[in-house]
């Protein structure tokens, strides 16, 4: 999809603004990491390498990030951020953009407004490596138990890397311990973490060896409190509005941010209307969406609508009680006329599509759009494992 530069830079903005609204939100909670945890009632099991070093936790806490917004009526409203290294659809970007720009090239045509992921991501790697005084250069650690991560995965992120002078290199999880006892220059190097714990303890991988290299020395990116600013109750709570939060900062969020709630037993306003939290959800079961605050992969989302009853009520009863879910407001897109590419011999066909948004940011620096959409016309997660299909959101030529 290619859209008008001024927009595109527009969504970039935004993106970068609200995340950092996000991180501050995050800071401003409680005084420290510990206070933090409580506050969002966040589960420690997810937090193994959270350290006491509270400037690197914040600093470090929104170094990778891809936004996921539905553009609705009056634009785009960011329904969820993914803040973490093991955020999807990186590589799988980088390298759709890269077609595009040389299917451009070759047409003689000048190029889409599109920035390089791994320009910004070895960009963040030499600066933090400036910092803490080392060569630039990176440890990969992913898991192959992943089977969505190969070695080809990696290879290709380390020659990418490599174009823009980092040296990197690869570590699996389940041998990072023996790889850096035989090799204590590894230590040297920064380390981007490449998977969320969340998703390894479901998983059942073993991440000692992560958290033991983390505190004999090797640095590593994102801090956990990345996982903090991931919770879907820091977005609540930015929607529901914060006392630091200035006019500006107000207008941002209800621009971009759909209304979005912490499920808990108390009164909320809602168009306009003060009502009890439960009963909304209950009566107006079609305008909501459940969410858990930790999940990731559309998981622990449930639409009201396409719920069943009895299936809603016993959520609703579970989110009161747990305070683990958030409330949001169903986000209506408006659906747009695609041509899409449905395969190599070039049959073309138009579909009208409800597209999913999402820019990243790295670093601090909103940097390329992912996109995917759905033929469906029904609501619920635009995801791959739902019929959706990939694609990347550009600008027009500046």
């Amino acid at each position: 999809m290619v859209v008008p530069v001024a927009s595109y830079r527009e969504l970039l903005s935004a993106t970068r603004r609200v995340l950092e609204l996000q991180r501050r939100a995050v800071a401003e909670i409680a005084a420290d990491s510990l206070g933090r945890v409580a506050a969002l009632k966040a589960d420690p099991a997810d937090l193994p390498r959270l350290s006491g070093d509270e400037a690197y936790e914040l600093a470090h806490a929104i170094d990778f990030s891809r936004a996921d917004a539905v553009v609705a009526a009056d634009g785009p409203k960011f329904v969820e951020f993914n803040v973490g290294a093991g955020v999807g659809a990186v590589l799988e970007f980088e390298l759709e953009r890269r077609i595009w720009q040389r299917i451009r090239q070759e047409s003689g045509a000048a190029e889409l407004t599109a920035p390089g992921l791994y320009e910004q991501i070895a960009a963040l790697v030499k600066k933090t490596c400036a910092e803490i005084g080392i060569d630039p250069s990176v440890l990969l650690i992913g898991s192959l138990q992943d089977p969505a991560k190969t070695t080809r995965y990696f290879r290709t992120q380390i020659g990418f890397l490599a174009e823009y002078g980092v040296r990197a290199r690869f570590a699996d999880l389940r041998s990072l311990r023996e790889e850096i006892a035989s090799d204590p220059d590894m230590k040297k190097m920064l380390g981007i973490v490449q998977f969320a714990e969340r998703e390894a303890n479901n998983c059942g991988w073993d991440t000692s060896s992560l958290v033991s290299a983390t505190r004999d020395g090797l640095f590593a990116l994102p801090s956990q409190t990345a996982r903090l600013v991931d919770s879907k109750k820091v977005l609540a709570l930015l929607s529901e509005g914060l006392p630091w939060m200035s006019r500006k900062d107000h207008d941002l969020v209800r621009r971009f941010v759909p209304w979005t709630r912490i499920v808990r037993d108390r009164k909320v306003r809602w168009r306009g209307h003060t009502h009890e939290m439960s009963r909304v959800l209950l009566e107006e079961r079609d305008n909501f969406v459940l969410k858990g605050a930790s999940g990731y992969s559309s998981q622990e989302v449930f639409f009201g609508l396409s719920t069943p009853d009895s299936e809603w009520r016993s959520l609703v009863a579970s989110a009161m009680e747990s305070e683990y879910y958030v409330a949001q407001e169903v986000v209506v897109p408006v659906r747009r006329p695609l041509q899409a590419l449905l395969d190599q011999d070039g049959t073309v066909e138009t579909v009208v599509a409800n597209p999913r948004i999402s820019p990243f940011c790295v670093g601090g620096v909103a940097t390329g759009c992912s996109m995917r959409f759905s033929p469906s016309e029904g609501i619920g997660p635009i995801t791959r494992p739902y019929g959706a299909w990939p694609g990347v959101l550009l600008g027009a030529p500046s």
